[in-house]
């Protein structure tokens, strides 16, 4: 036992020699580690002088358009470190800004047309902030953007019909602003996902385009103003579609119970006229079904209600009870 003891602390004892050789060696030359670490933080910047002059050019005047020196955080913004150690900014290998996330930071006014000349902006995230007045047309020369992310802001008037002209956008969400006027009527948006534009004050029709984006999985347009009736002509790969409390009337289309990957539709508190289309009861994905206030008449498709997670066609005085 005494043998197994004084082993033990042997090898206590080296273990402490090396750890302390260790920390000399580390003290000894704190230059290099100094060194390392920054150059772990360096960020490249755009060969041309050119463009990373009017690449900073245009950060500055964003940054001073939206009340910049008020801002929660703002670090480094108007220095001269790379522009990539800016406060939510991000740029790719070339230096080239890619990305501005600033949310819930205290932006206040209206948005600048300059961040356009940043052309290879693909993510433009500033929700959550008090960014007012109206969205500008010029936001349609921002040709590289794929995810437009202004949600819980204090934004007026028209989404401008630009924005949907956009190649490349995947993700548009302007939900919970104080948006109004009518949604674009062209729409050529080939790589379009998800729409979100929900809690609004959006009026007018729905423009029958919009929900024939060859890719568009989600549209979220519950809580605003909307009149006339639903498209009949709809994307294949739509997953959901959330149209609840506006003021759409004529019937629900057939179409909706041939969308094999529908997992959620939610009509309710419209106007909605006319029969639950038969197609629904076939719609195998679908899980929700929310079509209650309205004006349906007829009777419930057999076997609709029993398979469905959430089923409700509730104050309908027309319908007849499911079976």
């Amino acid at each position: 036992m005494a043998r197994s003891s004084g082993s033990l602390r042997g090898l206590a004892a080296s273990l402490l020699a090396i750890g302390l050789l260790l920390l000399v060696i580390c003290c000894s030359r704190p230059e290099t580690y100094a060194q390392t670490a920054s150059t772990a933080k360096s960020l490249p910047e755009p060969t041309n002088v050119v463009v990373r002059d009017r690449e900073r050019k245009a950060l500055i005047t964003f940054y001073e358009a939206l009340g910049g020196p008020d801002w929660i955080e703002r670090d480094f913004w108007g220095s001269d470190r790379p522009v990539g150690e800016w406060h939510g900014v991000a740029t790719d290998a070339d230096g080239r800004v890619v990305q501005l996330t600033i949310y819930d930071n205290n932006l206040t006014g209206a948005m600048s047309p300059a961040i356009c000349h940043l052309e290879r902006l693909h993510t433009l995230h500033l929700s959550f902030n008090k960014i007012s007045g109206t969205l500008p047309d010029k936001l349609g020369d921002c040709r590289a953007i794929k995810n437009l992310w202004l949600k819980g802001n204090k934004i007026t008037g028209r989404l401008p019909d630009p924005v949907a002209m956009l190649p490349e956008l995947e993700y548009l969400d302007i939900h919970a602003n104080e948006m109004s006027g009518p949604l674009p009527t062209i729409w050529d948006t080939p790589k379009l996902k998800i729409v979100r534009a929900e809690d609004n004050r959006i009026s007018g029709a729905l423009p029958p385009q919009l929900f024939r984006q060859p890719l568009l999985e989600e549209i979220f347009l519950h809580n605003n103003e909307l009149t006339g009736t639903i498209p009949t002509a709809l994307s294949a790969e739509l997953r959901a579609v959330l149209l609840a409390n506006n003021k759409l009337s004529g019937s629900v289309p057939e179409d909706f119970g041939r969308l094999k990957k529908l997992t959620d539709l939610r009509l309710n508190r419209n106007q909605l006229s006319g029969p639950i289309p038969a197609s629904l009861a076939g719609t195998a994905s679908l899980q929700v079904l929310r079509l209650d206030h309205n004006r349906l008449v007829g009777s419930i498709p057999t076997g609709l209600a029993k398979r469905l997670m959430v089923f409700d066609a509730s104050h309908n005085p027309g319908l007849e009870p499911a079976r």
